[in-house]
């Protein structure tokens, strides 16, 4: 089933989030990119917040999709696919994770999708914290939040720099922080 125009613009305003910011994205930049007047874009998402929220919604139900798909039996395995989700959001020169925009955009956002935003690192940290509990590492709550964090300020250090081995490195040492490689 083709996408309906509520995804195509979802889309558009994703790629446009994700490359210069929430603030940088207009109602008319994203008509301009799915081919419709920016009245239509107000039909489906009557102001900016409304489709913020939206966005972040959709963007931290699929990024949980993927979390409840990693193997958790074996800790590093499991480390090691939760950086491959932030390492896959980083396209250097075009895009890194929605929420690391919108963390970074904070103080400027609307209370809603700043919301949201928090609902995302909250369910990152959530999970990283009941498997760190699980496989008996020390400080779990600490180490949970120092990972997100490590990850998030790696892609927001490493798109300005245009140099992905700085992600790579930060996380690494995140990982190694826990498991002790």
């Amino acid at each position: 089933m083709p996408p309906t125009m509520k995804e195509k613009i979802l889309d558009a305003a994703e790629k446009r989030v994700r490359g210069a910011g929430f603030s940088a994205m207009s109602f008319r930049d994203l008509a301009g990119d799915v081919g419709i007047k920016s009245a239509s874009v107000h039909y489906h998402f009557p102001t900016k917040p409304d489709l913020g929220e939206a966005l972040v919604d959709r963007y931290t139900s699929q990024f949980k999709e993927q979390l409840d798909q990693i193997d958790t039996s074996d800790l590093q395995t499991a480390l090691n696919s939760y950086v491959a989700l932030y390492s896959q959001a980083l396209v250097l020169d075009e895009s890194i994770c929605l929420c690391a925009i919108m963390g970074a955009e904070a103080i400027g956002l609307p209370k809603n999708v700043n919301q949201k935003t928090k609902t995302f690192f909250k369910m990152n940290r959530t999970w990283l914290l009941e498997l760190l509990q699980r496989k008996g590492v020390q400080n779990p709550d600490d180490t949970s939040c120092l990972i997100v964090a490590a990850l998030e300020g790696g892609m927001i250090v490493a798109s300005p720099s245009n140099d992905r081995a700085i992600f790579d490195q930060i996380a690494k040492a995140a990982i190694q922080s826990v498991t002790k490689i």
